[in-house]
């Protein structure tokens, strides 16, 4: 016969209460024991399965993207949902879904999804990208190379720690003791090459060599007959070549030589050139304006004045200082800082270079020789 549901709940109860009779009730301190000996046997066994692979080797490193060389982390593939053998339409496909669900004007004023937007941008960029793809998957497959991707992406950005200005400035000082030290070691070498052309009566010196040795002598020999005066010995061999050295320098101190081998001063310092400049420039203007309107009245210029324009019309210094003196003395005293008498002269010394025999050629000479 069956049972009534009433017996049958009794029956339940009845058999409940004879299983936990003599048992104490788990109160908090029971549940917060450590687990047994056993059981934590149990669970090192299972870590270990998990840490090992079925033929014995450790489980492969999981590849991060720690320095942000593809996507970051997580990586291109999670950023897109999908898995690494996905094909190129899939990747369109699924650009173009989060995109348009992440769109900045979608979520205006949403950072999250901004964000959101940019690394799908991003995965999509380098999924697409074959050679990109490739480096990808290969350090994916292969994540204890990524090492290796620092020495290739080391991108280097000049912030400088200094204001623009200071260092401007320091290389203006720097500069500015550097150059007198320059300038006197070219006046020395000038100084001693004079000096060695006067000694030798160099007749390519020109005639400012020929001068300078001239006036040594002359003091020189002074200096000769003073001793022969005096009670004193006379002066040797050795003592006159070395007076006359000392009087070659000294001559040759004294002397204006050219700017560029003048005895470095104050004015020549690079800081107050760089200071005055305004001012150098506003005389220099007022100059040329003067000389200009000196010419336009028909007035006289001095020889510098003179020099100065005329070396405007020939191209620079350096092509006042090719000619020859007569031709610079010719220029000077036709007045060539005159526009139209410079015109003249020039057409003068074109034609008279034109009608100059030439010179035959090397190959003529040799026939003429052989002749």
């Amino acid at each position: 016969a069956a049972r009534s549901p009433g017996l049958a709940t009794q029956h339940h109860l009845s058999a409940q209460r004879r299983n936990t009779a003599g048992r104490r009730p788990r109160t908090d301190q029971d549940r917060s024991r450590p687990a047994a000996p056993k059981m934590r046997a149990v669970a090192s066994v299972l870590a270990a399965v998990a840490v090992v692979q079925p033929d014995g080797v450790a489980a492969r490193a999981k590849f991060q993207d720690s320095w942000g060389k593809f996507c970051g982390v997580p990586d291109c593939y999670s950023e897109l949902g999908l898995f690494p053998n996905a094909t190129k339409a899939q990747i369109r496909r699924a650009y173009r879904s989060l995109s348009l669900e992440h769109h900045p004007d979608k979520n205006p004023g949403n950072d999250v999804a901004l964000k959101k937007f940019n690394r799908v941008a991003r995965a999509n960029e380098v999924l697409t990208d074959d050679e990109q793809r490739k480096k990808l998957d290969y350090y994916t497959e292969n994540p204890g190379e990524y090492w290796s991707l620092y020495g290739s992406y080391v991108e280097t950005k000049y912030k400088p720690k200094t204001d623009i200005k200071v260092v401007l400035v320091l290389l203006l000082l720097f500069a500015s003791l550097l150059q007198p030290a320059l300038q006197y070691s070219k006046y020395m070498e000038y100084k001693k090459a004079l000096v060695q052309a006067a000694k030798a009566k160099a007749p390519g010196g020109g005639a400012d060599v020929l001068k300078l040795r001239a006036d040594a002598d002359a003091i020189v020999e002074a200096k000769k007959k003073a001793t022969k005066k005096g009670a004193g010995p006379k002066m040797t061999a050795a003592e006159e070549k070395q007076t006359l050295h000392d009087t070659l320098h000294d001559l040759v101190a004294k002397s204006s030589l050219p700017p560029e081998y003048a005895f470095p001063t104050a004015k020549d310092n690079l800081i107050l050139k760089v200071v005055s400049l305004p001012l150098s420039a506003y005389q220099a203007s007022q100059r040329s304006a003067e000389i200009k309107a000196k010419i336009a009245n028909g007035d006289a210029l001095t020889d510098d004045e003179a020099q100065e324009v005329i070396e405007g019309y020939l191209g620079g210094a350096d092509a006042w200082d090719d000619l020859s003196a007569p031709e610079q003395s010719s220029l000077l005293a036709s007045k060539a800082y005159v526009k139209a008498n410079f015109d003249a002269w020039e057409a003068k010394r074109g034609d008279e270079a034109a009608a100059a025999p030439k010179s035959p050629s090397k190959l003529r000479q040799r026939k003429i020789a052989s002749k």
